[in-house]
């Protein structure tokens, strides 16, 4: 499991995890902001992601909560005897949430970016994907389905030609995602058992009970720290142009579940990916600056 810690030894302790298709290069415009502010980061690449390997095992919101604490308790620092805050992405928005409403004693807030965990619909790709993989097809048709949904050919041929650059430029925040993906798909050997069964296990869709009990559980502490002199809020940022996770359905969710003066949401421009540029991540950390007191 790779895992990477940095900032201010005394600072306030920040944990960010990604989603399913991305790795942690994902934060690297967020995090370098968050370090400016005087932040101590741990971030890690989700199992079969990145660096991670990937365990022969469901991948279901208990192993993912394991590897937070597995994070968590890698540290030098005192991440498991003092709280800290979670800022999940995606498919990381939904691990996020369960996280809080399993072990509330360690969560301090928490922040969500175009989460997953209510999706009221799936991508198509995403779709058949699952159904595939539910009906035991083959991994050779598995695999298939998976390069479609990331729009990657099934074999590198990228190497084979000469002087070949990248059609895609990297982003704003200098991560080429593009590349990542491709990584991952070709030359990690479990990234499509992990890829799938998040797809089929991990919080993606139906999380609403959980959702609920995380949303008491950040209701009671803000309430509990208002009444000492804090004042920090959870926090749902989602992008404008983003119909994977269409920021109408999220705040939607969120007022019946936290209550609309309960939690901050903001929206910033771009789609799903709106993390990679960097005019979204300094309004997404000024969002956590103001909202966390950073």
């Amino acid at each position: 499991m790779r895992v990477y810690e940095w900032g201010e030894e005394k600072g306030r302790k920040i944990m960010l995890v990604h989603g399913d298709a991305t790795s942690s290069p994902l934060w690297t415009g967020v995090a370098a902001r968050l370090v400016k502010r005087g932040c101590r980061l741990i971030v890690f690449d989700l199992w079969g992601r990145g660096y991670t390997d990937s365990p022969n095992v469901v991948h279901d919101t208990r192993i993912f909560g394991l590897q937070l604490l597995f994070a968590a308790s890698s540290s030098p620092l005192s991440w498991c005897t003092e709280t800290f805050s979670i800022v999940g992405c995606s498919g990381g928005g939904g691990i996020a949430m369960d996280f809080v409403a399993s072990f509330s004693h360690l969560v301090r807030n928490v922040a969500i970016m175009a989460p997953a965990g209510l999706l009221r619909d799936l991508p198509g790709s995403y779709k058949a994907l699952r159904t595939a993989a539910q009906e035991g097809k083959p991994e050779e048709e598995l695999r298939r389905l998976l390069g479609t949904l990331l729009d990657v050919e099934l074999e590198d041929t990228s190497l084979a030609r000469e002087g070949h650059e990248p059609d895609v430029k990297p982003s704003k925040t200098g991560v080429d995602s593009v590349a990542l993906q491709h990584w991952q798909f070709y030359y990690h050997q479990g990234h499509a058992a992990s890829f799938i069964s998040t797809l089929q296990h991990g919080p993606i869709q139906g999380q609403h009970e959980t959702w609920k009990i995380a949303c008491n559980v950040l209701r009671a502490k803000q309430r509990a720290n208002a009444a000492n002199g804090i004042n920090e809020r959870f926090v749902a940022i989602c992008g404008r142009e983003d119909w994977v996770v269409p920021s109408d359905h999220v705040r939607e969710d969120l007022d019946g579940m936290m209550g609309k003066d309960e939690y901050v949401f903001d929206v910033v421009p771009g789609g799903h990916g709106f993390l990679l540029d960097e005019v979204a991540c300094e309004q997404v950390v000024d969002v956590l600056a103001k909202e966390w007191q950073l």
